[in-house]
């Protein structure tokens, strides 16, 4: 059975988007930096086709993740999320 990868499109007052995605595993990757919502739907285009060549489901997380502040992790990273 093929496992899924979830992901949300994070935006941020300053007008910038992210693409984060979570393994079933648990663990969490991103693409920061996205000026427009269309620069990251393409993104998440891409990574579609990615797991789809692996065998994975994209699936998109509506809402937030259980104990996972999206928008503060980003932050974390630096600009331009500070």
């Amino acid at each position: 059975m093929a496992r899924s990868v979830t992901y949300s499109i994070v935006d941020h007052p300053d007008g910038r988007f992210a693409v984060v995605a979570a393994s079933a595993a648990g663990s969490v990757h991103w693409r920061c930096g996205f000026l427009t919502l269309a620069e990251a739907e393409q993104c998440v285009e891409d990574l579609r086709a990615m797991m789809a060549a692996c065998g994975a489901v994209l699936v998109r997380w509506e809402g937030e993740r259980p104990d996972t502040d999206l928008r503060a992790m980003l932050r974390a990273l630096g600009p331009p999320f500070q």
